[in-house]
């Protein structure tokens, strides 16, 4: 029931938002809405169905009043069969946008985006990617395999269990896209 109330209290805030420029979306096009709290400051998030893929609203409180900070067109693959994307809160109040590909195509795949508030904005603090191609096969007949997680907050990451650091850095949720990550996580370039 507490889930539902937000879903709704969500969308009455983006549909019936103060402000003319405010966006507007309707009940049927909300995937999932969280709320939480990073570093004392309150946050609601709506994720949405957009034009292609899925768009995310980040709110900040604002004495009482929450304030659209953030909005992120495209953020995560969503809409065709076997595409799900959802978000959560982790135990220190950071955002998680999860998205996956579970059904179509040999490439199947899950991402998740760890969403932190720093320096006054959101930014992708996180990237963690994982795979598992359906047709690719190793000598044992394992499915070929792979995961990447990084800070983007420290450059730091493991690929398949091997440490890593890359110059791709943290970026504003507002321009993060569905088909960017850093490029040490990229698997099909190095295997077929």
């Amino acid at each position: 029931m507490a889930k539902l109330s937000a879903i709704i209290l969500s969308t009455f805030l983006l549909t019936f938002g103060a402000s003319a420029d405010e966006p507007k979306v309707s009940v049927a096009s909300v995937l999932s809405a969280v709320s939480g709290y990073q570093d004392s400051n309150y946050y609601k998030a709506v994720l949405v169905t957009g034009e292609e893929d899925a768009d995310l609203y980040l709110f900040s409180r604002d004495g009482w009043d929450l304030t659209l900070e953030a909005y992120a067109p495209g953020i995560a693959v969503t809409g065709i069969g076997g595409t799900d994307a959802s978000l959560s809160t982790a135990e220190n109040g950071a955002l998680r946008l999860q998205s996956e590909n579970i059904a179509i195509g040999r490439h199947r795949w899950q991402q998740r985006l760890t969403i932190v508030h720093r320096d006054g904005r959101f930014v992708v603090g996180g990237y963690t990617y994982s795979f598992y191609d359906t047709l690719a096969v190793n000598a044992n007949g394992d499915v070929l395999t792979g995961e990447c997680d990084v800070n983007l907050l420290t450059g730091k990451g493991f690929k398949d269990g091997k440490p890593f650091r890359t110059s791709f850095r943290s970026v504003p949720v507002d321009n993060w896209r569905a088909d960017m990550g850093p490029p040490e996580c990229e698997w099909e370039q190095k295997n077929p």
